[in-house]
């Protein structure tokens, strides 16, 4: 199976776009998301990653099909974080997701922070096993989303690669 992580180019840009109202339709089920009136979720989270140094967008490919996308960025200076991760249905429990996780830890070394909600069941379940699975030591950490304290706390998973 080759899969691939690629630096989206201003030409996917609309790829992109397109699979991150997706992504917020699945993490509206376990957030306060609601599209704006014209139907399509807010993208300027996304939008910072195609215009911020220390910031990357990655689109994952399984053979020359899009599968999904991570973003990547400098949490703090020596850290990285994945903020956003996400494997379209048809791609998920394929090994699509692990083999993207693992080209991208192997390309940035370092120190890591990933995110995630505990009400996301199967993405809790991902995070928790690949990182155990790949070897690495994670020390896990549930903090208050910040100006929301209505919703439920993230989980941090920090570990070097």
């Amino acid at each position: 199976m080759s899969v691939t992580t690629l630096l989206a180019t201003k030409h996917e840009t609309a790829i992109l776009l397109e699979l991150w109202q997706l992504y917020l339709k699945d993490l509206s089920e376990f957030r306060d998301l609601t599209p704006q009136p014209d139907g399509r979720y807010r993208d300027d989270r996304v939008r910072t990653y195609l215009s911020y140094e220390d910031h990357w967008a990655y689109l994952i490919r399984k053979e020359d099909e899009i599968a999904g996308f991570s973003l990547v960025r400098k949490s703090k200076p020596e850290t990285l974080a994945i903020g956003e991760f996400f494997i379209l249905p048809k791609f998920r429990r394929s090994g699509v997701g692990r083999s993207a996780v693992v080209k991208l830890l192997t390309e940035f070394k370092g120190d890591w922070e990933i995110s995630f909600q505990n009400e996301n069941a199967a993405g809790a379940i991902f995070w928790r096993h690949i990182i155990s699975d790949l070897g690495y030591v994670a020390e896990e950490v549930s903090t208050a989303v910040i100006g929301r304290p209505d919703l439920p706390h993230d989980v941090w998973l920090s570990f070097t690669s």
